[in-house]
This record gives C-alpha cells, structure tokens and sequence, in this order.
C-alpha cells in the first residue's frame, strides 16, 4: 500500500530535478471531472512546495485559477513514481524561479518555447518514491487483454480515436487514471497494465495498484491520460464502472465519454 507524508522526502529533490522525467498536473473542471496535463517541468522548491514551468495555454491553468485544488505524479527515469495532492497557492512571470527555468539547457535553447509563467503549489500529502512493480504491470497486462475477451460487444459509436485507441493497446504507453477524492483534490494512480475494451472502455487488471485502484467510488467522474515515450497524448474522461470480473480476471472498469486533444499547439475536445 501507498504511504502518504505531508512533506516531500529529501530524495525527491534529486530525482525530481531532472528534464527527462514525466510529470502530471491534475484540475477539476467545473463540471467536476479530473483534467490532467503533462507537466514534466514540475520540481520541489522546497519540502512542502512544488512548482513548474507553463509554456502552453491549456485548461488546466484556467481550472487551477478556478479552484486550486490539484493532484501531481512523477514518474522518474529510473522508474521510481510519486503521486501526491497539492493547492495552487499563485504564479510568477518574473523573479529567481523564473529566470532560472529559462535558463535550464531544455527551455534556454527552444526556439519556439520558453517557460511564460512559473506556478506554485503547497503539497497536501505526496508518496514515498517507489519502483513501479514492472513484473506485476506485466502480469496486469497480460490479465487486462484476456479480460476484455469477455467484456462485451462493441457498441455502434466509437468515441476514442484511432490514435488514442493505438496509445491505449501499448504497453510502452504512461497510462494514469484519475478521480476527485472526496475532499476535493483529484488523486492520480498509474495503471499501465490497461487496454482498451467494447463500449468505449479501458480495463485494468488489479495485478497492480489493486488498493488505489478500489478506493475509486463506482460511479465517479474520472479521466485517464495516455502518453507516449514521444509525447503523444491524449486525455479520455468519464464515468469509472466499478471493479469487474471478466472471465475470473478482476479489472477496474472506465468508460470514456469525451475525449481530449491534449497536444499543442491545438488543444481541445475531439467531436463525434
């Protein structure tokens, strides 16, 4: 089981410093679902802060300033993970922070982004780092596909687009689900092991992650963020189903009903 502190470990100052990571930013739209970005410029100022770099105008920003409630995840290069809670407190545009994003070799050599603006959030509660559990996401994976033989016919409309259907079957996909816990902060859980499903569904194995996993509320807005080594992402929100079994294989269920482009330069919810 996850351990949460209220503040960050020493260790996490190392391993959340470098650009190759992953991080994810969650928001709550005012239609009460999780909105998550991909934020890899996310660093610790200090134990009980966060902060990170906006070079794009998405929704996130505007849903923080809405209500600053927000869960984070890092994911490291060496694959230990992170997720917490935290409360958009203010931003900056000018100032020590700001200045020295730009100056990372990342963003101070990008012809066409640079950090505009650094945000600040205080930690409500952050994981001790941990190895995600590779065999077990294996297994999961090799679950969740011998499930989705039994979970049901297609339905006639498909909503999840064919490169958002690619990202979901690939196991090298980051794959996060999240939900608005019930004080209000949106919490992230990896479930790399997921596939997708008939019905516009995503299925993920309890091998891995099974407590997080079922403290998801049955019948919560939820959303799940698929993104790829290369950075192709995609942002799937709905309803979450409850945990299911499917041919002996018990699976956490979501099923999608709208869809997100979150790449830039263009952003926004995919038509049907």
């Amino acid at each position: 089981m996850i351990k949460f502190e209220k503040t960050a470990e020493e260790i996490c100052f190392e391993k959340f410093e470098p650009d190759s990571k992953i991080g994810i930013i969650a928001a709550v739209s005012p239609e009460g679902y999780p909105h998550m970005s991909l934020i890899s410029s996310i660093m610790l100022k200090d134990k009980k802060t966060i902060m990170w770099g906006q070079f794009s105008q998405g929704l996130s920003k505007k849903y923080l300033k809405e209500n600053p409630k927000s869960g984070f995840a890092v994911v490291s290069i060496d694959q230990f993970f992170w997720t917490g809670k935290a409360a958009h407190t203010g931003s900056a545009v000018k100032g020590e922070d700001f200045e020295w994003f730009n100056n990372k070799p990342m963003f101070r050599y990008n012809s066409y982004f640079g950090i505009g603006v650094v945000h600040y959030e205080d930690i409500v509660d952050i994981s001790a780092g941990e190895k995600l559990p590779i065999p077990k996401i294996l297994i999961g994976n090799i679950l969740s596909n011998y499930a989705k033989l039994f979970a049901g016919k297609p339905e006639e409309k498909e909503l999840i687009p064919k490169f958002g259907v690619k990202l979901a079957k690939n196991l090298m996909t980051l794959k996060f689900i999240s939900y608005v816990d019930k004080d209000g902060y949106p919490r992230i859980i990896p479930a790399l092991q997921g596939v997708p499903a008939a019905g516009n569904r995503l299925i993920f194995s309890l091998a891995a992650y099974p407590e997080l996993l079922g403290e998801i509320p049955e019948g919560a807005k939820t959303a799940v963020f698929l993104c790829s080594l290369d950075l192709t992402s995609v942002l799937l929100q709905g309803t979450f189903e409850g945990v299911k079994s499917y041919g002996g294989a018990k699976c956490a269920v979501f099923k999608t009903e709208k869809v997100y482009n979150s790449m830039v330069p263009v952003g926004g919810y995919i038509e049907n």
